[in-house]
């Protein structure tokens, strides 16, 4: 496996959030029990694709069925009352999956990275602007980008992925911002 970009002046670079919780929240358009468990929460409902709304927790629009619920944090306790609330078997038309341990953040960050980013991704799949998100592909794997700020971006995949999605970063990162000798 190729090495993180290393950090150097001026340049983007990539760190993998270890320990990160991710929870799939699925309902029926018509569902309010989903939104009123994100609001027990403290949490704010995103109405359109592309929101993404929060500040560690985030939740952003993934479908008109599914919401992603995500923290930097291990068992983030912002959002263990979503998992007990939407509980498989407990409410007919939403369930709150945790997918913590199926899921991989690369955090990228740093001036430049959308030059970076246009190295990996369609251009016009990347969230210029924050809070925003996108889901497109990368190097033919299904990811979601979340621009949090200007210089900061999470790259959310599957973390079977890992590996490839990080050798992808490394080769797009030596080819954008290569140094001539």
């Amino acid at each position: 496996m190729a090495e993180a970009p290393a950090v150097r002046p001026m340049l983007p670079a990539s760190r993998r959030l270890e320990g990160a919780t991710v929870i799939t929240i699925g309902h029926f358009p018509d569902d309010t029990s989903a939104r009123a468990a994100l609001e027990c929460a403290g949490l704010d409902w995103p109405e359109r694709a592309g929101a993404l709304h929060g500040h560690d927790p985030y939740v952003l629009w993934r479908s008109p069925k599914e919401l992603l619920a995500l923290s930097s944090a291990p068992a983030s306790a912002a959002l263990k009352p979503l998992l007990r609330t939407l509980a498989a078997g407990e409410n007919a038309s939403a369930v709150a999956i945790d997918l913590s341990e199926a899921t991989v953040i690369l955090e990228l960050h740093g001036p430049q990275l959308d030059t970076w980013l246009e190295h990996l991704v369609d251009a016009c799949a990347i969230p210029r602007v924050a809070p925003q998100a996108t889901r497109c592909r990368l190097a033919d794997a299904a990811v979601v980008l979340l621009r949090l700020d200007p210089e900061r971006l999470w790259l959310v995949a599957d973390r079977a992925l890992a590996a490839y999605i990080q050798d992808w970063l490394a080769f797009a990162h030596d080819g954008a911002f290569a140094v001539s000798t």
